[in-house]
Parts: structure tokens; sequence; C-alpha cells
């Protein structure tokens, strides 16, 4: 076998790998409860806004951090710190669904770097407002 065949079996072998690597960690949400066993290792993580907690946001103290709880799809609510260079998100309150990529730290908190919200279609909602306005 030639050396170029080797090194291309190897390049071919190293490209695979890492797109196995990406495509399973960033499609597979996990629960709280999974995340929380491998401290460090970042993770996704799906649910909704706990309405039940109060959202805590002090721009005067840091303007980059806002904690508020999550329920993960098993129904677990956790305490999250959201660490977001735009601020406390628009409508986080309101949205239907919260993924949230972050890790457990060594004290067993949350903190997440990303979120990706789901809120509520404005066309749901007013569907009824606008059939009556225009009759």
């Amino acid at each position: 076998m030639k050396k170029i065949h080797i090194v291309l079996i190897i390049l071919v072998a190293l490209v695979s790998a890492i797109l196995v690597s990406t495509y399973t960690s960033a499609n597979s949400s996990v629960t709280f409860a999974d995340a929380q066993k491998k401290p460090g290792r970042e993770y996704k993580i799906s649910g909704t806004f706990d309405r039940d907690q109060a959202l805590e946001h002090n721009p005067l103290e840091d303007a980059n951090l806002t904690i508020f709880n999550m329920k993960d799809k098993a129904g677990t609510s956790q305490k999250v710190f959201l660490h977001s260079k735009e601020g406390k998100p628009m409508d986080i309150e309101r949205s239907e669904s919260v993924d949230l990529f972050g890790a457990y730290n060594a004290d067993g908190e949350f903190h997440a770097d990303e979120i990706l919200m789901k809120c509520p279609s404005k066309y749901n909602s007013n569907k009824h407002e606008l059939e009556t306005a225009s009759k």
C-alpha cells in the first residue's frame, strides 16, 4: 500500500470521527439528572421556563447574568445561571420551550452560555381577534 493511501485512510477516519462526535453532541438532549453525572461536560437540555419560580436579573450587578428555573423533559425543575452577552432573553417568560447549552460546575450549579427559545406564535393567539376585526 502506498503512503498516500494510508494518509488518506487516516484522514477520512479523523473527519468521520469529528462529524459523528459533533452530530451526537449537538443533537442529543439530556435531562438535568443525566448532565449532573458528568460535571464540566457541556450538554443540551430541553424543557420549559418554570413560571412558578421568580426570574432574577440585576443589570447593575451583572448585566450578562440571568438566573431562572427551567423544567426539563422529565419535569425536574433546576436553577439555571445563564451567562449571555445579550443580557436577559426577551420574552423568556412567554416562551413555549427552551433549549440550553451548558454544564454543571463542581458546586452542582448548571451554567449555560447559549439559549434557544421557541416563542408562542402570534398567529395562534391572534387568529380569532383577526377574524373578528375583519368582520
